[in-house]
């Protein structure tokens, strides 16, 4: 939950839910979090009706890297932080597990 992230990690949230509103008009899209993810490793990217940019990317991993975490969406706990080493392991392996959670 939001209320249970530090400031660094608020911030890194609410820039994520900034792309997702931007982009599709909701405030925490399904899978947002690997869509981010994929764009900071793969580069600029289409998501719904607009573009997540470099200068988005660039922000997202400053955030990210301010706070050694990245956020995720649970469905008990909501907005959840996550260590980054131990965010790169999950995203591996859910994306080998439903590759299609990166598709917009």
């Amino acid at each position: 939950m939001l209320d249970t992230l530090t400031s660094g990690q608020k911030q890194l949230a609410d820039f994520m839910s900034d792309i997702s509103e931007n982009c599709y008009s909701a405030g925490w899209l399904e899978n947002l979090e690997y869509v981010l993810w994929d764009a900071i490793t793969n580069g600029e990217r289409k998501f719904g009706h607009g573009i997540i940019y470099q200068k988005d990317i660039d922000k997202l991993e400053q955030l990210s890297k301010d706070c050694n975490c990245w956020i995720y969406y649970d469905d008990v706990t909501e907005q959840t932080a996550i260590r980054l080493d131990l965010w790169r392991q999950k995203f591996a392996t859910d994306i080998i597990q439903n590759p299609k959670i990166i598709k917009s």
